[in-house]
């Protein structure tokens, strides 16, 4: 039986040199040819690839298999070239009377086979494919297509017994397409070794990513949240890092003289255990992460990769699998792929940069350790992960060291062009960096996406913010700063240095210096107050003991109560101009303030029956106002909108409004960079935003006094009362006058006397009109200040409503004029309406009795007279509908009864 000749077997490394005249013999001839074919085939092989090149697709349809055209090359170097599609529409059975190739002969039996006719071709062993099941009782779709290149040398040689006509061997190459079972394709497929052979061997790894929420209160909590999920990628890189070596070992070869596997699973070990209990678990579990990505990146650029490096000559010396008849869903099934040497593959940079992953693995697991001491806060520029890991900046975890230069095993790219000097680090100064690695934040960092942070673990979070603002200030930095408690105590909060002063401050100072002007009209009032009270004791107006005095002098109860009035108000308004901190920490303002109020106020109620206040004096805006009452409540808004900022600093609520906070051990541009930091104040971890959160941070100005408007006349704060005679002397002048207009006492004595009594009766008509302190013309005295306030604004617009309505109606006046006047009587109303409300309102709010002879029942009496003056019906309709919600709000009985009855009247 003749074998399949192989080519390769024996490679002929030289031949013969003819000379002049020589008589060549044919091994002389041979060796030519031999070497020329041998070098033809290896130059196939070695430098361009073997496989299929292209084409070579085998199908089946109405009983015929076609090849399209196609390039393939063997590992012996044969050129399989169809020009054109073939079709073949017959089989017949290839047995042992065709030439022997081994791999059809697996265990000295040749496999079952079927080579195909070409259509058009007369071949009396041949059989039509319609016959093949029946035939062979496999289906044609069950088959997978093999070309063969059958190439035997063939002896023409006749001889007889005298006489041998030596017609020299012809080398026969024929190819042909045949049919195996799926189970023999196996024997025939191809083992390869390749990076994309490696590829789908190894499993990609995907890094976990710790979720945090309010409930993380406790440094304890935080590094059980980071243990769990580097406890998984531990797990994981244990299990896929072992098959690394196995797979890709015909490539590595330069890379690793062994396995290195055994030197990583001690040291990641290693690792876990330190990181047990470590505050620097958020770098270990970004040291994992950058060996996952690197994994995955080395992983990833194997796919596709099949570079063949010197096949083995003996591989498929003669044949190709073209794949299964019928492709099913994978069409590459049972096909020999197409694998070129280093030379023509055009992946041949993505494996060498595999090959320096592979090697920057080994790198990062032998470098990994945090520096000991670090009491430098840096801040380098890099990318986001949106960008490879190389592409990155050296993180200050991986030690600058001679056995292991982490510089020149991090970026590819510069490892080529010999610029490992130029990586951004931390550590760049270590290793002598160049270009802007050497002045990372004064050269352009235009490029730069990303900026990593270190060297700030375990410091005071104070000085690292310092540091940090600085850093920012200095250099342009496009990124903020912000700090938050790991805790639940908000006295543990380190409180921004530059203040929260906000405008509700610029409002509590207005009303500071609305009172610290007040108590200065105060001051100034009393003083006048007691002037005119000297003068009336000195022109012998005044009584200088009243009764009701308890003994003591008017002059010196006017001195008493303005020495008091004078020291503090003064004393007062000296803590109400400080600024907003010192103010605060001094309260005792408000023991001056009401000191003064009472003084003022037994002042003014002392000398009551001299006193007639003709408007609202500085004594009774100060009594009545209640605009210094709001400085305390200022304070608590301010306080509870503090405690709110403060507990916004708390790690559990920061992580509730920013729930896309997570660590990078840096922060992107225009980002926010979180400090987290224990009770100790000392930085456990750190976060970032991709978006700007900043406090609100205004330093407290100084606060100078707001100049007083200059409109308000002084004589208003100088003349709001006035000083009437003590009665006593009213009586002595009235019956003094008497006596002297007395002329015939029989007859005027009478009358005399009825004068004396309207006199006198006239003189307490006056104080009981108004003159006595706390009253009002009603003749009622009001205990209550703002209720008397309020009372007073009616009366007088009573009257005004009462003239204005009169002069409307007056026909003696010209029509123009009258309607004038009756358009302001409808205009006041409103304010009277408005006051009616007022009134009504503050009886109703402050629970005041309305029982008959009360304060709140002559306070309801001028309100329905004042009803009774309103006339125009939209006014009249729009203060009765709000006399009825205040009812229907009103717990009162008495003030029901009365308003209702007002209402319905």
């Amino acid at each position: 039986m003749n074998q399949v000749h192989q080519s390769l077997e024996q490679i002929t490394t030289g031949y013969s040199i003819f000379e002049k005249d020589q008589v060549l013999t044919h091994d002389q001839l041979n060796s030519v040819a031999d070497y020329f074919d041998d070098q033809t085939r290896l130059t196939r092989v070695k430098l361009l690839g073997v496989g299929i090149v292209c084409g070579l697709r085998v199908s089946v349809q109405a009983n015929k298999i076609t090849v399209t055209k196609g390039t393939g090359i063997t590992t012996d170097g044969d050129l399989l070239h169809f020009a054109a599609d073939r079709v073949f529409d017959k089989f017949k059975i290839h047995d042992e009377s065709n030439p022997a190739y081994g791999p059809f002969y697996p265990e000295e039996t040749l496999i079952r086979a079927y080579e195909l006719v070409p259509l058009g071709t007369t071949d009396q062993r041949a059989t039509a494919l319609s016959q093949f099941t029946t035939q062979t009782g496999s289906a044609p779709g069950d088959m997978v297509a093999v070309l063969f290149m059958e190439g035997y040398v063939r002896d023409e040689d006749l001889c007889s017994g005298t006489d041998c006509d030596n017609l020299g061997k012809d080398f026969v190459n024929t190819i042909k397409l045949l049919l195996v079972e799926k189970s023999s394709a196996g024997l025939l497929k191809e083992s390869v070794t390749t990076p994309a052979s490696a590829f789908a061997a190894l499993t990609e790894i995907v890094a976990e990513r710790p979720v945090f929420n309010s409930s993380i209160t406790t440094s304890a909590q935080l590094a059980a949240a980071y243990r769990a999920v580097c406890g998984a990628m531990h797990k994981t890189l244990l299990a896929e890092l072992p098959k690394l070596y196995p797979n890709c070992s015909g490539f590595l070869g330069e890379v690793f003289a062994s396995d290195p596997m055994s030197g990583w699973r001690t040291r990641l070990n290693g690792f876990q255990s330190a990181f047990a209990a470590n505050p620097g678990i958020q770098y270990y579990y970004d040291f994992l992460k950058d060996l996952v990505e690197t994994y995955n990146a080395f992983r990833n650029l194997l796919f596709g990769e099949n570079t063949w490096c010197c096949p083995g000559t003996d591989r498929f010396p003669k044949h190709l699998l073209l794949g299964n008849i019928s492709p099913g869903a994978d069409p590459d099934e049972n096909r020999t792929g197409f694998y070129p040497s280093p030379l023509c593959s055009r992946t041949t940079e993505a494996l060498e940069h595999a090959k320096f992953l592979a090697g920057k693995i080994d790198t990062l697991i032998q470098t990994f350790a945090l520096p000991a001491a670090v009491t430098a806060v840096r801040v380098t520029p890099s990318s986001t992960e949106e960008r490879c890991l190389e592409e990155r900046a050296i993180p200050y975890y991986y030690a600058v060291t001679t056995a292991h230069p982490i510089q020149r095993c991090w970026n590819h790219a510069l490892r080529r062009r010999g610029m490992d000097a130029w990586n951004y680090s931390y550590n760049a100064a270590l290793y002598e960096a160049q270009g802007g690695a050497a002045r990372p934040l004064t050269s352009q960092i235009g490029r730069f996406s990303f900026f990593r942070i270190e060297g700030h673990l375990g410091l005071d979070v104070a000085t690292v913010t310092t540091a940090l603002d600085n850093e920012i200030k200095a250099h342009n930095l496009p990124f903020v700063v912000r700090s938050v408690f790991l805790g639940t105590d908000q006295t543990k909060v380190v409180k921004n240095p530059g203040g929260r002063y906000s405008d509700l401050h610029r409002f509590h100072y207005l009303l500071r210096q609305d009172a610290f002007y007040q108590l200065g009209d105060v001051s100034k009032f009393s003083g006048t107050f007691k002037g005119q009270v000297d003068t009336a004791i000195a022109s012998n107006q005044v009584t200088n003991s009243p009764a009701d005095n308890d003994g003591m002098a008017v002059s010196d109860l006017a001195a008493e109560k303005n020495a008091t009035v004078t020291a503090k108000s003064s004393s007062a308004r000296v803590k109400l101009n400080l600024g907003y901190s010192t103010y605060k920490a001094d309260p005792s303002w408000k023991t001056d303030v009401g000191d003064t109020m009472k003084a003022a106020g037994e002042f003014k109620r002392s000398l009551g029956t001299v006193a007639k206040t003709e408007f609202n004096t500085p004594f009774d805006s100060l009594i009545s106002n209640t605009h210094v009452l709001w400085l305390d409540w200022l304070d608590d808004i301010i306080k509870q909108k503090d405690d709110r900022a403060d507990e916004k600093l708390l790690f559990g609520k920061f992580v509730e409004e920013n729930p896309g906070l997570e660590h990078f051990a840096g922060v992107p541009r225009g980002g926010t960079f979180v400090l987290v930091y224990d009770a100790d104040n000392k930085v456990i971890g750190d976060f970032m935003l991709d978006y700007r959160s900043v406090e609100e941070v205004e330093p407290e100005p100084e606060e100078p006094p707001l100049a007083k408007p200059d409109w308000k006349p002084d004589w208003i704060v100088d003349n709001g009362i006035k000083i009437n005679p003590s009665i006593d002397k009213v009586l002595t002048l009235k019956l003094d006058a008497f006596t002297k207009e007395v002329v015939d006492p029989k007859i005027n004595v009478q009358k005399g006397y009825l004068d004396i009594f309207k006199d006198v009766a006239g003189v307490f008509g006056n104080f009981k009109s108004g003159d006595i302190a706390g009253g009002t013309t009603d003749g009622t005295r009001y205990s209550d200040a703002i209720l008397k306030a309020y009372a007073e604004e009616n009366l007088a617009k009573q009257k005004q409503v009462g003239l204005l309505a009169a002069k409307a109606i007056d026909p003696e006046l010209p029509q123009e004029l009258r309607d004038q006047f009756g358009q302001q009587a409808k205009d006041l109303e409103e304010d009277l309406g408005r006051s009616v409300r007022k009134i009504t309102k503050y009886v109703a709010d402050s629970g005041i009795e309305v029982t008959a002879g009360s304060e709140g029942h002559s306070a309801l009496l001028e309100v329905s007279k004042s009803v009774g003056l309103i006339h125009d019906a939209t006014t009249l309709g729009t203060v009765k509908a709000d006399l009825n919600t205040l009812t229907a709000n009103a717990g009162n009985a008495g003030f029901q009864i009365m308003v209702g009855g007002i209402v319905s009247r």
